[in-house]
């Protein structure tokens, strides 16, 4: 990887990061929990009951061309700009779809995939949707998750679909991590230490299915980069401060790169992480299952989604971190306050399908 793409990603600052932030002890990296593959990963009794089954998650919203939530909008005029990462959906149809036994689901995901990359431009990006950057470093981890399923599903039927998209997949990737490109994502996602995991996770997983050394490098420093930010006490800060739902949001990224990451001390580093920031994220589900979201930076009212709508917190995002979580580090009470939370909140459905 050329250094001018190492600096723009960060890698100095890592390097101060990893002296004075400590993310493990010893004791902690000597001991490395199995890792499973994402479909490994995503198979679990409580997704299938709470997730897989939520009756929007099954049927939502979506246009003849493939367009869905605000994206639809947009295509009737009726709102201004146009999100790639709401195509992101698809993954979650792949995966319910998979993991749920109903291929329907994945055959409608797939036109949702078509309608993204159809707006591709030949420089890897997607010209036209809001927020460049941050749009797409969700819809290529989102989509790469997708893509990696169907390939470790062994389904004949979706083998040309992912020969067809995964090199544009790598395409965008590329982009992302182009020097000028990285250097503005940096900047703009620095108050937000979950978004470290959206790309790591975008670039590992791009990276397994394509076999590209650079992105899997990359997603090294971005992985690395997110653990040195965590707090002693487990918190991966947002805004300067904690945020209940986007520290699920950070964990989730995190287990889904893991099962990507070859690095076996990143993979240790990753899992002390996830023991730390899963305990905080656990002591604010209470007995009932209820989310606890006082003094969240992000999720107490503070923020819109694309959609203009309040931004709540993430229950599908919070779920599938506890479950994740649970199943990477062996932690009982992941898996318990999970089970409280599915009982809490089902059925869950995706924040902006609608």
């Amino acid at each position: 990887m050329k250094l001018s793409l190492m600096a723009a990603l960060g890698w100095p600052l890592l390097g101060r990061a990893a002296q004075t932030v400590p993310v493990t002890t010893p004791a902690e990296t000597s001991s490395v929990s199995t890792v499973p593959d994402l479909l490994a990963l995503v198979r679990d009794p409580i997704l299938e009951n709470a997730l897989y089954l939520s009756p929007l998650l099954r049927a939502p919203k979506i246009s003849p061309d493939g367009a869905i939530g605000v994206n639809i909008r947009w295509e009737k005029g009726e709102v201004p700009h146009w999100y790639v990462e709401i195509q992101r959906y698809a993954g979650d149809l792949i995966q319910a779809g998979i993991c749920s036994n109903d291929l329907s689901l994945v055959d409608r995901a797939l036109p949702l995939t078509r309608w993204a990359f159809a707006k591709q431009g030949p420089d890897g990006n997607f010209p036209g949707t809001g927020d460049p950057f941050h749009s797409t470093e969700i819809f290529v981890a989102d989509t790469a998750r997708g893509l990696m399923l169907l390939k470790l599903s062994g389904l004949p039927q979706y083998v040309d679909s992912v020969k067809t998209f995964t090199p544009l997949l790598q395409k965008a990737g590329h982009w992302l991590t182009r020097p000028d490109i990285a250097e503005m994502g940096r900047t703009q996602n620095a108050p937000f230490t979950h978004r470290n995991y959206i790309l790591a996770a975008a670039l590992g997983i791009t990276a397994e299915l394509s076999g590209d050394s650079d992105l899997a490098a990359a997603a090294i420093v971005l992985a690395r980069r997110g653990m040195g930010l965590q707090w002693a006490n487990g918190v991966n800060p947002e805004k300067g401060g904690f945020d209940v739902s986007y520290q699920a949001a950070g964990m989730l990224m995190a287990c889904r790169y893991l099962t990507s990451c070859k690095d076996p001390t990143v993979q240790a580093n990753l899992i002390a992480m996830l023991r730390k920031g899963g305990k905080w994220l656990c002591g604010r589900v209470d007995k009932d299952g209820n989310l606890d979201v006082t003094g969240s930076t992000r999720v107490a009212g503070q923020e819109t989604q694309r959609s203009g709508k309040v931004k709540l917190p993430n229950n599908m995002e919070v779920l599938q971190a506890l479950c994740h979580a649970a199943k990477i580090t062996g932690e009982p009470s992941f898996r318990e306050t999970a089970r409280r939370f599915a009982r809490s909140h089902a059925p869950i459905s995706p924040a902006e399908m609608v």
